[in-house]
């Protein structure tokens, strides 16, 4: 008696298509939620895109990075055969450890609030809302940033030792890094050689910076993809 025939792994083509959907459909929706907003922004406040500074710009860039980033990974953990496919690029029917699936959510959602906090600062000062209002958004975000810290605290403590030595490698790197680029721009600027900048845009800096590494860090240790 013949053993049944193995099921015939999808072909790269249609992995390739299917994949292409799936980021179709998750920058899509972020994508006109986005530019809702930002086109609301501009008409009330009577602005133009070229009347915003470059660090604005890349903040609601980085944001809607971010964001897609969370949904993407949100998606993934809906299955195991998604995780598989999405994000550990191996056969759907490959167990999975749970843990890999919640952690995958908390992520997510670490995603999706830096995202929001990014984004809503410039987006809210292009509103041009009053004081009260700009308060009520201050205080709002520094509760995102209170959960935020306690989720990537809580990833920190519950994560394995490879998650620790990225996160702790990215955060190694990030400093030095930044702290050299700080400090020549500092000496730069000190010397008159350079105009000033201001805070938002070594924060939007150092968010892109961090998002740079950390992806770098996490695919040459594996725990990335690609």
């Amino acid at each position: 008696m013949n053993a049944p025939d193995a099921p015939s792994a999808p072909s790269p083509r249609r992995s390739f298509s299917r994949r292409l959907l799936t980021v179709f459909g998750i920058s899509a929706p972020i994508g006109g939620v986005v530019g809702y907003f930002v086109g609301r922004a501009l008409k009330q406040s009577g602005a133009t895109l070229p009347d915003l500074s470059v660090a604005d710009v890349a903040s609601v860039i980085i944001g809607i990075v971010l964001l897609f980033s969370a949904a993407y990974a949100y998606v993934a953990t809906t299955s195991p055969a998604r995780w598989n496919r999405m994000v550990e690029k191996q056969p759907d029917d490959e167990s999975v450890d749970p843990d890999a699936l919640r952690s995958g959510r908390w992520q997510a959602l670490v995603a999706a609030l830096a995202g929001i906090m990014i984004m809503t600062p410039p987006l809210a000062m292009l509103n041009g809302f009053g004081t009260q209002t700009l308060g009520a958004i201050a205080v709002g975000l520094f509760v995102l940033l209170a959960v935020q810290s306690w989720i990537n605290w809580k990833l920190w403590r519950e994560g394995d030792e490879l998650t620790r030595a990225v996160i702790a490698q990215t955060g190694a790197v990030c400093f030095w890094v930044l702290q050299l680029g700080l400090f020549a721009w500092a000496t730069i600027t000190k010397l008159k050689f350079a105009s000033d900048t201001d805070s938002w845009s070594l924060m939007t800096v150092l968010m892109g910076a961090y998002l740079i590494v950390s992806v770098v860090i996490s695919t040459r240790r594996g725990l990335v993809n690609v």
